[in-house]
């Protein structure tokens, strides 16, 4: 037995020896478990995808990256600090999956060194440390064997969820396998405007480019088809089409040879365009409609689609008076709209519209219309005109009748087609032979809205160092990076894409919010019209007086008054009582989701631990008994 003196002796010693196994397995642990990790985010944030693998086992000639950390940033910043071991991981984890081909240099660019030098060349952004002038640099340069260059100046926090996306579009954009070309059409102004006067225009401000339109340009081959067109290049194998108003008859022509020869198309077709520069009343889409015929769908004329279940809200006006309401025709689509077996849309959370129309299958066409994105049940159809200017936010959702009809948003055409011109080609078209059924079954990706493809739709913007930095805030971007990955055939960018860039609302909550509002907002439609009758009534009684102020009021026109003004004293109270009773339903909900969250699952999980605890005890009795 060991003597009182020797007893805290062993238990110091026991310390020490359990601190060093502490310190050894956990060195050990990172040594030998690198490979092995488990990723528990929602998402899998911190997972490199099977699909992403493809970007780098295709490298064919050596990339270098120059990743730059100043280890003084990160002693200032611990986030930076964080954000750069996790940059620093996911790059040892692409050259392995490289094969060699992608080799990474790791620089500490200190001050008035070598280093800083070509960082600067580079075009990375500094930061003040506030040490004397010192500054810090965060930022990565690549190179490929071609002497290709991109650059991430500084990786921002601000789009720390959305690193891997930057990363592995930058080594793609380098290794650029085989890629084909995407021709555009558009009339919106996607590669921003230069600004300036213009004959009889007045001084125009610089535009930047949509960001729609630099991901793509990061990604593909984009080049700009504009004018009159006799045909569509032959290097060209898809179709970007973004609002392509006023369509000549040879274009027409142009576009429908190009999708018989076997050519892919991605459309975007809006009735009502709220965003880029808007024509005067409805655009002319006399001509893609005629070629959209011809694949076998249509848009519903006149109108777009509104959803009271998937609305955003909204600052409105309504009689002079700001209020906060749901615009029924701006939309949220979640994973529950969404075709969840396409390749496309299989792996997207939230796509945002703002004042889509409706596709149609047109009777007796021969293609397949499969829809990739509806709205949910409680949708209608509103007429163009109540949604052009400044519309009536409140009046659209207090007047909103559900149809009991999903609506598409977005389809996929395929299968076989024929020609839109029977007749033969129109003057001034090119005189080759024409074809008129498709040489192998059409592949169209048809979307009945632009205003999607706008920043103010899907990107929240920011300021660094004076750059503009644009964080997703939903997945309009990788939408469209998805088509055209999937039309063009090119591996994997179907998986770049951030985690975490959309909402998660309560949609019970909302639920019962929008339908108390609607009530409520029919009350005080129904109270707001009392009020106009009475001062209509008042204003018959003066105009009977003949604006003669001296002139007393009848008796029945003072008793009618008075009525009037107790009957809206009473619709006020019954409005005011309405509005209570609702905002109870709501605050119920909300109060029964604050103690699931915060009591009843603590208790249960502590019911539990107690429960076990008493049969471990039990089992302890009945071994020693």
């Amino acid at each position: 037995m060991p003597t009182r003196f020797e007893s805290p002796r062993l238990a110091l010693l026991a310390a020490v020896i359990a601190a060093l196994l502490f310190l050894a397995a956990n060195v050990l642990s990172n040594i030998w478990l690198a490979p092995w990790r488990i990723d528990a985010t929602q998402g899998g944030a911190f997972t490199v995808s099977n699909q992403i693998k493809p970007v780098f086992a295709s490298i064919e000639e050596p990339i270098t990256v120059r990743l730059y950390f100043t280890q003084t940033l990160g002693e200032a910043s611990p986030r930076h600090a964080a954000l750069y071991r996790r940059v620093r991981e996911l790059l040892d984890q692409y050259s392995k999956l490289a094969n060699g081909k992608l080799k990474i240099n790791y620089e500490d660019p200190q001050p008035f060194s070598d280093t800083e030098d070509r960082a600067v060349g580079f075009g990375l952004q500094s930061v003040p440390l506030g040490r004397e002038g010192e500054v810090g640099y965060f930022g990565l340069a690549a190179t490929n064997s071609t002497d290709d260059q991109k650059v991430i100046p500084f990786f921002n926090l601000e789009r720390e969820q959305f690193v891997e996306y930057d990363l592995t579009k930058l080594i793609y954009s380098l290794s650029k396998p085989n890629q084909v070309k995407i021709g555009a059409i558009t009339s919106l102004p996607l590669e921003g405007s230069a600004g300036g006067a213009q004959m009889g225009m007045p001084e125009q401000q610089p535009t930047p480019p949509w960001g729609i339109a630099q991901q793509m340009a990061d990604l593909f081959e984009v080049r700009q088809l504009g004018g009159d067109l006799k045909e569509i290049p032959a290097e060209i194998g898809v179709l970007f089409l973004a609002q392509p108003t006023s369509l000549s008859p040879t274009t027409q022509y142009a576009i429908d040879q190009f999708v018989m020869r076997g050519g892919k198309v991605f459309a975007f077709v809006d009735p009502n365009p709220e965003s880029g520069n808007p024509e005067a009343g409805a655009p002319d889409l006399t001509g893609i409609k005629k070629l959209m015929k011809s694949w076998g769908v249509d848009l519903a004329d006149g109108m777009v689609v509104g959803d009271l279940d998937h609305s955003v809200r909204v600052n409105a006006d309504a009689n002079g008076r700001p209020v906060v309401s749901d615009y029924v025709a701006w939309l949220q689509l979640s994973e529950g709209n969404l075709d969840d077996h396409d390749a496309i849309t299989g792996d997207l959370k939230q796509l945002n519209f703002g004042t889509a129309g409706a596709i149609e299958k047109v009777e007796g066409a021969t293609t397949t219309v499969t829809p990739l994105v509806s709205t949910g049940p409680r949708s209608m159809r509103i007429p163009t005109a109540k949604v052009q200017g400044v519309p009536d936010v409140v009046a659209l959702f207090r007047d909103f009748k559900p149809s009991d009809q999903r609506e598409v948003f977005v389809a996929r055409v395929t299968g076989p087609a024929k020609t839109a011109f029977p007749d033969g080609p129109p003057g001034g078209a090119k005189v080759d032979e024409q074809i008129k059924e498709a040489n192998q079954p059409i592949q169209i990706i048809l979307v009945a809205d632009s205003d999607m493809l706008a920043d103010r739709f899907w990107l929240q913007e920011s300021q660094f160092m004076g750059q503009r930095v644009g964080v997703p805030i939903a997945d309009n971007g990788g939408f469209v990076t998805n088509v055209l990955e999937n039309l063009t055939g090119a591996p994997a960018l179907s998986s770049l894409r951030g985690h975490g860039a959309q909402s998660r609302p309560f949609t019970l909550i909302d639920s019962i919010r929008r339908d108390a509002e609607q009530e409520f907002r029919a009350k005080e439609q129904e109270l707001e019209n009392r009020l106009a009758e009475l001062q209509k009534k008042a204003n018959a009684i003066q105009l009977r007086q003949g604006g003669n102020a001296q002139l007393e009021l009848s008796e029945a026109d003072r008793v009618a008054i008075e009525n009037y003004r107790a009957e809206i004293l009473s619709t006020r109270g019954e409005l005011r009582a309405v509005q209570a009773a609702l905002r109870h339903d709501i605050d119920r909900v909300e109060t029964l989701f604050k103690v699931v969250n915060i009591a009843v699952v603590p208790i249960l999980f502590g019911i539990i631990m107690i429960v076990l605890a008493i049969l471990r005890r039990r089992r302890r009795a009945m071994a020693t008994a």
